[in-house]
């Protein structure tokens, strides 16, 4: 009995992400199928404002750290940020110092997998991450009990620490906000 050698190509875990920003807050969305066809869909809300352009390296990020997690070796990306891929891949140049951060941070991470592939497609192809993604930065209280849903609460790349000052004690705000919390 022949053994069928298992080729590397099919080794490969493929990640969709996608990452919008509105509004009504931010949010991301990523599809990772593993070499058996299984599929694991993700959405994002961030507890952070970010721009579109953060939100999908958040996306990115958060993708290929699950990917690591669940033991991936090989992974191709795929998103339909072509600004995202090409700083990732090196064909561009990052001007602004956050963007940069995020590229070093996605970077680092890819050199965790043996293999490592990011290549940007049409909108149109990478629809069902554009969905969570959306859904996520507006309200996800509809979403389907198979999509996991996870609130960040700060950036994938570090930042400057900022005090803020606050008020000790309660204002005469406070009733109003715990009010408006409650019924929402």
């Amino acid at each position: 009995m022949a053994v069928k050698k298992i080729s590397e190509e099919s080794r490969k875990w493929t990640l969709y992400t996608d990452g919008a920003s509105s509004r009504e807050g931010s949010g991301a969305g990523l599809i990772l199928t593993i070499p058996e066809g299984e599929e694991v869909t993700y959405a994002l809300r961030f507890d952070f404002h970010a721009s579109n352009n953060e939100a999908k390296y958040e996306a990115l990020h958060a993708g290929l750290r699950l990917a690591k997690q669940m033991g991936a070796e090989a992974v191709a990306a795929v998103t339909d940020s072509r600004l995202a891929a090409n700083q990732v891949n090196g064909s561009f140049k990052t001007r602004d110092k956050r963007m940069e951060r995020y590229v070093k941070t996605v970077r680092k991470l890819t050199k965790s997998f043996k293999e490592f592939t990011i290549k940007q497609i049409p909108r149109s192809e990478n629809r069902r991450a554009d969905t969570l993604s959306k859904l996520a930065s507006t309200c996800f209280d509809h979403l389907s009990k198979k999509v996991l849903v996870e609130v960040l609460k700060e950036r994938s790349i570090e930042e400057q620490q900022i005090n803020t000052l606050t008020t000790a004690g309660p204002t005469w705000m406070t009733p109003l906000i715990d009010y408006c919390w409650i019924n929402v």
